[in-house]
């Protein structure tokens, strides 16, 4: 098979263009014929632009060449910030590559939740929804975008594993740490902290922690063996900048800890966790990430934030927390135990299994690629919430102009109100309203409004979507005033003002069958 992969790719320093290369090389390995599209900074095969999303463009230009296109989606990748025309043509160009080309998959390392009055994430949202595939590194990031962006997706699940260099995997932790300089001694555990050096990471959060585990005195770096934060700054922004000071202040005081601001190597990055007791992950908002899948190939235990879907991406042998106390449980338990023997729980739970039982197997990386038929075509799309809104819209208006189609026919069976009907006389007055042919063209119309209406039933509990009838008085007025050039007072346009208010909030909540 034909694939052409859209990523960043080393030796650009980005995790996800790290596990691109991953990718690649299993689907090489497997007998994929791969071509990799990376910025001018990667090592790809061709190059574009990304921010803009001019790389979408090239793919969608080259894209009948290819079986299949996988595209690594994550924002800062293709968006530029406080550029919203640029923001609009990138999503635009994302859309058209996945119309164009049908069996491009999406793999989400993370999305940013939308704004829904921008352009830009009404087209994100269209180029989600008509993707061949989304590929998730968790459940818990399907589940995620799809409430968020209120589209259902063709989504799978992929493991988010990547193979550790080759020097880390022939590491011992005792060699690792000679390298490092560190001190051997399995009473004095050493955390690791690593990744790009931002508020949503939080190491300061696993700063604080170990200040309260250490006693935050003279001794207590001594005592508690170490933590040991390794990072850079992707992006030189105010806000980063100023973390990093912040954090440089807090380091330097709190004996034990230790920052060392610097982009490694693989084989650096592997010897600092396989140096490690536990890899420390507080960050405070993520999707997944690299750095536990890494965790993972090199066989040190982690203790990750619940976030995201890191709870879910955390194996057996890790620890859970879900906030700064139980981080620093965590950290206390974690320097009392023997890693091997800590199974996946969260801080002061049942104790672990006896030392020396066979933790669970993570599954292997598949390829992904390999339950896809070359000539596969995609199914066609669920229809989803904008068909539903279409088909309630459509059901009121034809409600609408059934009524007035039949205020039309009674007019003319009363003449204006001249001739009244007479309730006395049923035969007679039944006989002057069945020979209007308004009369019956408005029942046959309420018919299929009716008809419609059953749809939506179908797809929408009645409580999401009965408000929406009230949107026949807004029509029926808007009628009167434009067409028959009725009068229409200030507060009845105030009660239309009340009604459209009220069928916008009703549209933000999530519909249920």
């Amino acid at each position: 098979m034909k694939v052409l992969v859209v990523s960043p790719y080393p030796p650009r320093r980005c995790g996800i263009g790290t596990y691109a290369r991953h990718q690649v090389t299993r689907l090489r390995s497997a007998g994929h014929d791969v071509t990799v599209l990376s910025p001018p900074d990667g090592d790809g095969d061709l190059h574009a632009a990304f921010p803009g999303g001019a790389a979408f463009t090239e793919a969608a230009r080259i894209g009948s060449r290819f079986d299949r296109i996988v595209v690594h989606f994550q924002p800062a990748l293709y968006y530029r910030p406080r550029a919203p025309l640029s923001k609009i043509i990138t999503s635009l160009r994302l859309w058209r590559l996945v119309r164009r080309c049908p069996r491009t998959e999406l793999v989400i390392h993370e999305a940013d939740p939308p704004i829904r009055w921008r352009p830009d994430y009404a087209l994100l949202r269209k180029a989600f929804a008509d993707a061949g595939r989304l590929s998730f590194h968790t459940r818990a990031e399907e589940h995620a975008l799809e409430s968020e962006y209120h589209v259902q997706v063709r989504g799978a699940v992929i493991p988010h594993a990547v193979a550790s260099s080759a020097a880390g995997q022939a590491l011992t932790r005792e060699r690792a740490r000679e390298l490092l300089g560190l001190p051997d001694n399995p009473h004095r555990p050493v955390f690791v902290c690593a990744g790009f050096i931002q508020p949503s990471k939080g190491f300061d959060r696993a700063v604080e922690a170990f200040a309260a585990v250490s006693g935050d005195g003279p001794d207590g770096g001594n005592e508690w063996g170490g933590l040991y934060i390794v990072g850079s700054i992707r992006d030189h922004t105010p806000e980063n900048d100023a973390f990093l000071r912040t954090l440089e202040a807090r380091c330097s005081s709190v004996p034990g800890v230790k920052l060392r601001v610097e982009y490694g190597t693989d084989e650096e990055f592997d010897r600092r966790v396989k140096a490690a007791d536990w890899v420390v992950l507080p960050y405070r908002g993520s999707w997944s990430s690299g750095v536990l899948a890494r965790a993972h190939a090199l066989g040190t235990p982690a203790i990750v934030s619940s976030v995201g879907g890191l709870a879910e991406q955390a194996s057996e042998r890790d620890m859970v927390f879900d906030d700064d106390e139980g981080l620093t449980r965590a950290m206390k338990e974690a320097g009392a135990s023997v890693p091997s023997a800590v199974g996946a729980r969260r801080p002061g739970s049942s104790p672990p299994d006896p030392p020396g039982r066979t933790p669970r197997r993570r599954p292997g990386p598949p390829d992904e690629l390999a339950d896809w038929d070359p000539e596969f075509q995609p199914p066609i799309p669920k229809k989803g919430r904008g068909m539903l809104f279409a088909l309630i819209l459509v059901s009121v208006l034809l409600a609408a102009t059934a009524q007035i189609t039949l205020k039309h026919g009674m007019t003319q069976v009363t003449h204006h109100g001249a001739l009244p009907l007479d309730l006395k006389q049923p035969v007679a007055t039944f006989r002057r309203i069945g020979g209007n042919i308004a009369v019956w063209g408005g029942l046959l119309i309420f018919v299929g409004s009716a008809a419609i209406w059953l749809l939506v039933l179908s797809r929408a509990s009645l409580s999401f979507a009965y408000p929406f009838v009230s949107l026949t008085y807004v029509f029926i007025l808007l009628f009167d005033r434009f067409v028959l050039n009725e009068s229409v007072t200030s507060l009845r346009w105030a009660g239309v003002a009340l009604i459209i208010g009220g069928i916008l909030l009703i549209s933000r909540t999530h519909q249920t069958t």
